[in-house]
């Protein structure tokens, strides 16, 4: 009598408790990225790091943020979605646990890096995982939790640095992020606790997506679509964040500025990420995104050195959408767009995109005396203006093919 050998299928249960450890791996490591601009200030004081090299350390997680972006969801395509993100999670622990162990400007430029180097793999390994998990929404899902995180822990930060004044605030607002990444690596460790689900999941969403998921998946048209979307994400939120709150921090200061700046502008992007896929649909998000960051960019530039607190309010409510909808538009290029066999790849080569504007806080306010206020922000203004007009032709162009497919 012949065995019929069947392939295990993941049972819907555990194919929730995947993504939803999934997604508390991206808010945790989004928390333990982005909490440490509202400790800013109080390292300033505490700590007595100099303002450049808070500022260098903020944009400087990029060099090991970078490459393990690209590195991170290769490997993960090939390897599996876990190891990838577990990898990830225990070094945000650990770039944390750095930082409050060695509270010099070395100590938290080496926490930093691999800070860095983990959120890169959570990032762009969790994103792909969470799109293996749905087709239709899991990587437009993955960006608001993310999001979430980034918005969350300034605000939390910023809490405990005012509550409990001078070391005592700054060890706990480092704290928090290494236990919470800790606990949702030991979720994933969990036997049985996750399951790798690329297959059939995956091809039941893919067989009930929309229409505007395309059938034949490349790289290059994937790269093309989402890339110039992620010129303008965390652009919009640095500036924001870091840029805008030198220009009122004559009347306003503290850990409670930055993480006002972040709620405004992440908060925003947040919602608008949420809200306006159910409204307008993939197609002109991209479009808006990219206008309202040309509009941010020039209110910004026009407000000059010295910034109203409305018009700085202003900025942060429009970058924040801006970031939210270029954000939104360019992981659903992904999902639509980039081949599965590749997600992961095409997923973290966006992320790296988006995360180079972490270098503009450093660069616009340590040369702000020699470049000017203005012209930087109307140079960003002009190129996210041009970013606008391509993908508006684009969209053009493919509405107008649309009817004879």
């Amino acid at each position: 009598m012949a065995l019929l050998v069947t392939r295990p299928v993941e049972s819907p249960s555990a194919h929730r408790r995947t993504a939803w450890i999934t997604l508390f791996a991206l808010l945790s490591a989004g928390w333990a990225t982005n909490h440490f601009a509202a400790l800013l200030p109080a390292l300033a004081d505490v700590s007595h790091i100099s303002k450049p090299g808070l500022d260098a350390a903020f944009g400087l997680y990029a060099l090991g943020l970078l490459p393990s972006l690209m590195l991170g969801g290769g490997i993960s395509d090939r390897r599996g979605r876990r190891p990838v993100v577990l990898t990830g999670l225990v070094l945000a622990a650990t770039g944390n646990l750095v930082m409050l162990l060695w509270p010099t400007l070395t100590g938290v430029v080496l926490g930093r890096l691999v800070v860095g180097l983990g959120v890169g793999m959570v990032a762009s390994a969790g994103t792909a995982w969470a799109a293996d998990q749905d087709a239709a929404k899991g990587a437009a899902r993955a960006g608001v939790v993310l999001t979430s995180g980034f918005a969350i822990g300034p605000v939390a930060s910023a809490l405990l640095a005012v509550s409990a004044p001078g070391r005592p605030g700054i060890v706990l607002a480092y704290a928090v992020p290494v236990v919470l990444t800790g606990v949702a690596a030991l979720l994933i460790m969990r036997p049985h606790a996750t399951a790798e689900s690329t297959g059939t999941a995956a091809r039941r969403d893919d067989n009930a997506r929309p229409a505007p998921f395309v059938d034949e998946r490349r790289i290059g048209p994937a790269l093309a679509a989402a890339l110039p979307m992620g010129l303008w994400v965390f652009s919009c939120v640095v500036v924001a964040v870091i840029v805008l709150t030198e220009r009122i921090g004559d009347r306003f200061s503290g850990p409670m500025l930055i993480a006002v700046a972040c709620a405004l502008s992440l908060g925003t992007g947040m919602v608008a990420q949420i809200s306006t896929r159910t409204v307008v649909g993939w197609r002109p998000l991209g479009v808006i995104g990219a206008g309202l960051a040309t509009a941010g960019f020039a209110i910004a530039a026009v407000a000059g050195a010295q910034m109203g607190l409305a018009t700085f309010v202003l900025c942060a409510l429009v970058l924040g959408s801006a970031y939210g909808l270029c954000l939104g538009q360019g992981l659903q290029d992904v999902e639509r767009l980039a081949p599965r066999h590749a997600r992961g790849l095409v997923t973290g080569l966006f992320y790296v995109v988006s995360y180079s504007g972490f270098a503009l806080g450093f660069v616009l306010n340590t040369y702000v005396d020699s470049i000017g206020s203005s012209t930087p922000l109307l140079v960003l203004a002009a190129l996210a203006a041009v970013t606008a007009l391509a993908r508006s032709v684009g969209v053009a162009r493919s509405a107008q093919r649309r009817p004879a497919s």
